[in-house]
This record gives C-alpha cells, structure tokens and sequence, in this order.
C-alpha cells in the first residue's frame, strides 16, 4: 500500500508512546518524505519510507530516533538505492525500514549514490555506552 505521508503499521499492541515519539521524528518537516509502502505479507508487514536530504537533514534523523528510547537504530549503506527498489519506491537519499519481525528496531539505509550526499561528509554520532 502507497504512502502518502509518512506512517508505520506497527503491530497490535505496540507501544502507543514509542510509536508516536517514531511518527512525530519520521513526519517532522525538517525532513522531506518522498514517499513509501507498507507491505502486509507476513510475518514482517514490513514499511519502507523513503527521504531526500544532505548529510545534515540525515545526522538530524539519526539523532531524533536516538532519543526515542527502547529503540534500535540500524545504520547500512546502499552503493545505489535506485538499483534496489525497482518501480515500487524513489531512491531518495535514504530509506528508513520497519519490520514485525525486529519490532524495536529502526533501520536507515544510506543511498551512498544521492546526489544530495556527495561531497558531504557524513559523520554518525553514536550514542554513549548505558545510554
């Protein structure tokens, strides 16, 4: 199912708090959504949003879902997104990916070939250790 504004189908009896200290990062207007899917095969029910931004908008990103507590932030990297998604998704800068199967984990994945990323330099923080 098309998306057209960011939003995660996150399984019964989820977190209600969590899960919109997630949509209130995923929908902020610091980031621009280009649109995403929500797949309802089982038993992942997986949703794939999909942004455009700089290094900056990503570290932001990146940062926002570190404070949201009880949440996993799964950082991988993509050579080229746009030879990954055939004609259901943009490439975009970045995806960010949910799944039932890790139900407390985020995943972003980086589109190291956006435009938008090339000659930014990219530094992740990451969170202290016990944080």
């Amino acid at each position: 199912m098309s998306l057209p504004a960011p939003q995660i189908f996150f399984p019964k009896g989820y977190d209600e708090a969590r899960a919109e200290k997630i949509h209130s990062v995923l929908r902020s207007e610091k980031f621009s959504y280009l649109g995403g899917l929500t797949s309802y095969w089982e038993p992942e029910y997986s949703t794939t949003l999909v942004y455009d931004g700089d290094a900056a908008a990503l570290n932001s990103l990146l940062a926002e879902l570190q404070k949201v507590g009880k949440l996993t932030v799964r950082l991988a990297f993509s050579p080229d997104l746009s030879k990954e998604t055939g004609s259901a998704l943009q490439a975009g800068s970045w995806w960010v990916s949910y799944s039932h199967t890790a139900p407390d984990t985020i995943t972003v994945r980086v589109n190291l070939a956006a435009e938008r990323l090339k000659g930014d330099k990219l530094e992740i923080v990451l969170p202290k250790a016990g944080d």
